[in-house]
């Protein structure tokens, strides 16, 4: 067997027995590990919310989608700090009509995981910040 895929083998057997991580860019959460601060500050702000989707932005700034209970979809821009540091609510503002995001909803960000599928997500720091569940999980 050539050495590339005995490599390949071992990487797979290692990664199969490691928990679930959410992984990066998952359904609608581009460079997850820099933009949870600003994931969680977004749903500290708007209790019993999820994130549906969160995109960076220039200037240090993250766009995150929220879903409320009620079903209201909202827009929270938050300003990122260093890592390790909390993120500041910049702006909150009703979605109305607009249309989703690319991912947005295939996946949902909580503080709390909704469901047995949920996936630990820690920020850049590696400090918990929340969980990634599936979107079958409400």
């Amino acid at each position: 067997m050539p050495a590339a895929l005995r490599r390949l083998g071992v990487v797979l057997s290692i990664a199969g027995a490691m928990p679930a991580l959410a992984q990066e860019g998952e359904g609608g959460f581009a460079r997850l590990p820099q933009m949870a601060p600003a994931l969680v500050a977004c749903l500290q702000a708007a209790p019993g919310s999820a994130a549906t989707a969160a995109l960076p932005m220039n200037h240090g700034r993250a766009l995150v989608r929220l879903e409320r209970p009620d079903g209201e979809r909202r827009e929270c821009v938050a300003e990122l700090g260093p890592a390790g540091r909390p993120a500041r609510v910049e702006s909150d503002r009703p979605v109305g009509a607009a249309p989703p995001l690319p991912g947005e909803g295939e996946r949902r960000f909580t503080l709390r995981p909704l469901c047995g599928g949920a996936a630990a997500v820690r920020d850049e720091a590696g400090t918990a910040a929340g969980w990634l569940n599936p979107s079958a999980c409400r």
